[in-house]
């Protein structure tokens, strides 16, 4: 398909992603076609990095991961501790990617994902360019790259839209650092979204497909074949990756932090064939 790759979030499938809980996750993707799962480094305790390398390489499948900050490990606080725990905190994630043989941690590695109650001062952004070029660094010795996701406006007062993605990567000044951008949050907060895919295209990594309800790639308001279609007129030969939530296949916690209330579907390989449809059709065989 064009050359890409493709990609699909573990918890398409469910909350279980140790070796064990992911390996009819591995299996199914790998039978309908993916290149990737990705693995979100929630809770360091819960990643076992070898038996994971593993079971991807039995799949034949290569891991992706993606990861965030708390409050208290903000890198772009004005207290430097806080700062040095989020910088260690995502230098320990690089370790457990590499450790599992990916090569890609992508997600909100910037901030802790809030809703804010004012614009982020200039400052803020400019510690947290300086914080994610320490680990860009850390990251580029590991053999890992960062593709920061741009999210929505309500969830971040850092990265909300493409324009403000390029303008934080020349901030970072690190060739290690690349975007990751999400269809669900580019239909709030990109008024040409097909345009901020090809202002991006130098530095774009990682093109996500996310419906506008977050559920399967049918059922929603989004025209993802069109998305997917523009993408590939646009010339993007990236990775393209896969999103879809509902809420009993999430731990409560991470249900919570994503505002994901309804129980939008039960069964995940129906999911992931139907999102594989959508990247088959619109990036074409």
């Amino acid at each position: 398909m064009s050359g890409i790759r493709t990609a699909i979030h573990a918890a398409v499938w469910g909350a279980d992603w140790s070796p064990q809980g992911l390996a009819p996750t591995l299996a199914d993707a790998a039978e309908i076609g993916y290149d990737h799962v990705v693995v979100p480094l929630r809770r360091f305790e819960d990643i076992q990095p070898a038996p994971l390398a593993r079971a991807f390489e039995a799949q034949g499948l290569s891991p992706l991961n993606t990861c965030g900050l708390s409050p208290d490990k903000d890198i772009g606080d004005a207290d430097a501790a806080v700062r040095a725990r989020g910088i260690a905190h995502l230098k320990q994630a690089v370790g457990m990617a590499r450790d599992m043989g990916s090569t890609q941690i992508g997600g909100v590695l910037y901030g802790p994902i809030h809703k804010a109650a004012r614009p982020l001062p200039r400052e803020a952004f400019e510690r947290a360019a300086d914080s994610v070029r320490e680990v860009a660094e850390h990251a580029a010795a590991a053999g890992v790259r960062l593709a920061l996701e741009v999210v929505n406006r309500y969830e971040t007062p850092l990265l909300y839209d493409t324009r403000r993605g390029m303008d934080f990567l020349e901030a970072v000044g690190h060739d290690n650092v690349h975007l990751h951008l999400d269809t669900f949050h580019m239909s709030i907060d990109e008024s040409d979204p097909f345009g901020a895919i090809r202002a991006a295209l130098p530095r774009l990594a990682y093109l996500e497909l996310d419906q506008s309800q977050r559920g399967d790639a049918y059922d929603g308001a989004l025209d993802l074949v069109r998305w997917s279609s523009e993408a590939a007129q646009c010339g993007y030969a990236g990775i393209v990756g896969v999103e879809a939530f509902s809420r009993q296949l999430l731990a409560a916690d991470h249900a919570d932090a994503l505002a994901i209330w309804r129980e939008r579907f039960a069964d995940g390989r129906t999911v992931a064939r139907n999102f594989m449809r959508v990247i088959r059709e619109g990036f074409g065989a």
